[in-house]
């Protein structure tokens, strides 16, 4: 079988899309499910045949994943082109990272000077 691969380190909640050029199979494997995929084996995955893209898939957990589109069958094979690409999740933290729906204080919610 002939596919298109990429791999990717990602955390929880980042997202992974996957653009096509031909409606075809798009998976999104962890690394040691890869490893059976690639040898044939019966695997665990994320997604199937997809007719639209791009495809987004958010990452469960921290690993490796690795974004696949499929080239057809053996017997049947297509001709499709594709990328992928991280798209990293955004944590509400006071760390310095932004902060998204983070309330505001309106001016004149309350005065603290003193007289």
């Amino acid at each position: 079988m002939k596919f298109l691969h990429k791999p990717f380190l990602a955390k929880a909640k980042d997202k992974i899309e996957i653009s096509f050029s031909t409606p075809t199979k798009v998976l999104l494997i962890e690394s040691s499910q890869f490893k059976k995929y690639k040898k044939g084996q019966t695997y665990q995955y994320r997604g199937g045949f997809s007719q639209n893209s791009p495809v987004t898939f958010e990452v469960p957990f921290k690993a490796t994943w690795h974004a696949i589109i499929e080239k057809g069958t053996f017997t049947n094979p297509i001709e499709v082109n594709g990328e992928a690409k991280l798209i990293p999740h955004r944590y509400d933290t006071l760390n310095g990272m932004e902060q998204a729906g983070a309330a505001k204080r309106e001016i004149g919610e309350y005065d603290d000077t003193l007289d």
